[in-house]
């Protein structure tokens, strides 16, 4: 015999209302005000675009300029890429975070990549890597032996600015555990 509570519906009822209540309140239209101490260890993603719903499901939903890495403790080791390339524009990224990401970075050239170190890219000043300006990059050098594609480049400093990046979730892709030996 089934019994019949009648407190139990209601109260499933208003806890199903705060919970929608309290992510509708997080507006998708506006990156996470992220404090990046407390980002919890483990695999992350975050894009330069704006995920069309909360539960967005890779590849094909995954828009702009990604940034997939891994935290322990305030080291991360992740790669940078243009969806748009599928990834054939990439950098592998690794460094700590403070207020944002500092580290340094290795490109690999690939077909439709960057052919050659960015002029711009050599100097101490910081330049912009992406068309947004999310990812910027200095003090660039060439790195091991070049391919039939171009130079690597190490990038001996990288920034990533996480105010314009929206959080999506992880998928089946996993960051690279390092970048440079």
């Amino acid at each position: 015999m089934n019994r019949y509570y009648p407190f139990t519906l209601p109260l499933i009822t208003v806890a199903v209302l705060l919970c929608s209540a309290m992510n509708g309140s997080k507006s998708l239209s506006q990156p996470v005000a992220l404090n990046l101490n407390i980002l919890p260890n483990g695999n992350h993603r975050f894009c330069s675009q704006q995920p069309k719903s909360s539960n967005v499901a890779p590849p094909d939903a995954i828009i702009g300029d990604c940034f997939l890495f891994r935290k322990q403790g305030n080291q991360v080791v992740g790669t940078y890429y243009d969806t748009r390339t599928l990834g054939e524009e990439s950098l592998c990224l690794q460094g700590t975070f403070k207020d944002r990401f500092y580290g340094e970075g290795l490109e690999i050239i690939r077909g439709i990549g960057r052919q050659s170190i960015p002029a711009k890219a050599q100097g101490s000043r910081l330049v912009n890597w992406d068309k947004e300006g999310i990812l910027q990059v200095a003090k660039a050098i060439p790195f091991g032996k070049g391919t039939r594609f171009g130079q690597p480049i190490r990038y001996r400093q990288a920034i990533v600015d996480f105010k314009r990046l929206y959080p999506y979730n992880l998928g089946n892709e996993l960051p690279p555990t390092r970048c440079l030996r």
